[in-house]
């Protein structure tokens, strides 16, 4: 026994041993969002994590919903690093994101399928020092907190949150839900900072507040399916209607219309080209977006079904 012992010992030390395995490369298609944001589920979710920029909301901080697909967790990694790159002090709060396996959340009418997460708005006091709440923060359409005494808007940061998310190079935001008066603020700041027209326009037209709740205390972040998804992600939230035979859906569009679509939608049809910013200004194809315009294009005031959060 003894010296089997020691050629074991021996064996260690001159790394006989058999190695370990390595582990698996993750690939695009380990992660599914399957289904709608509101009638959906997730596979193979990300778990979101914590860092010096990057904190849960204690209010939220007993809950499981803290996974997404791996580009959403990616997209607010980066975009927390990249604001704390810019305000060393700015810490982003996360609140709601999606369960592990997805499916119904309480208090929401989405977060269902990984693609959509609750990020709260940065605040800072009369000094111009960064509060970080136990919850999320109501605002008024001065920037003065409704639910906090002396915590103010922080519009430095909140446009560079969204400036952030809006130019991310690996995942399509499809739409920050936000309050009307926020959307508008944020738009005034960054046009009277010389931010470039293209870049205020992008964020314009993801920016739009639902039509059933406010969203005027945190950003609601949805980003669009990723191309690796194939068919098995529905870009649009399902109207929960029994107005469509099964295997049949009804979509509200970002315009407010409804239309009915396959459960698992058709690949896209060549020979139709989707329309560019020309012909959707000059009025000779429909617009994807609706009212309220913003510049020349047409944004919407009401998106389909989301958040049920007071």
């Amino acid at each position: 026994m003894a010296v089997f012992g020691s050629l074991v010992g021996w064996a260690t030390l001159c790394g006989a041993t058999a190695p370990s395995p390595r582990p698996a490369k993750a690939t695009a298609s380990a992660s599914f969002s399957i289904g709608s944001p509101n009638q959906g589920r997730l596979d193979g979710g990300k778990r979101l994590g914590t860092a010096p920029y990057l904190r849960v909301v204690p209010r939220y901080a007993e809950s499981t919903a803290r996974y997404g697909l791996p580009s959403l967790v990616g997209l607010i990694e980066r975009a927390a690093r990249r604001v704390a790159r810019r305000f060393p002090d700015a810490v982003l709060s996360v609140g709601d994101m999606s369960r592990r396996e997805g499916g119904e959340l309480e208090r929401h009418h989405s977060h269902e399928s990984g693609r959509d997460a609750d990020l709260g708005f940065y605040l800072r006091n009369p000094a111009d020092k960064p509060l970080l709440p136990a919850r999320f923060v109501t605002f008024s359409p001065r920037g003065e907190a409704t639910d906090l005494a002396g915590a103010v808007f922080d519009d430095a940061r909140n446009w560079a949150l969204v400036e952030a998310l809006v130019d991310d190079r690996e995942a399509r935001v499809s739409h920050i839900f936000v309050a009307r008066h926020i959307r508008a603020r944020l738009l005034r700041y960054a046009e009277l900072r010389g931010v470039p027209s293209e870049l205020r326009q992008r964020a314009a037209d993801v920016m739009m507040q639902p039509s059933q709740a406010a969203h005027d205390d945190h950003f609601h972040v949805r980003i669009g399916c990723p191309p690796d998804q194939g068919r098995k992600c529905v870009e649009f939230a399902i109207l929960r209607s029994p107005r469509a035979p099964a295997g049949i859906v009804r979509v509200r569009m970002r315009s407010g219309s409804e239309r009915t679509l396959p459960l698992l939608p058709a690949a896209p049809d060549p020979n139709v080209s989707a329309p560019d910013d020309d012909e959707i200004v000059r009025g000779t194809r429909a617009s994807p977006l609706g009212s309220d315009h913003v510049g020349s294009r047409r944004l919407s005031k009401e998106v389909e079904a989301d958040n049920l959060e007071p």
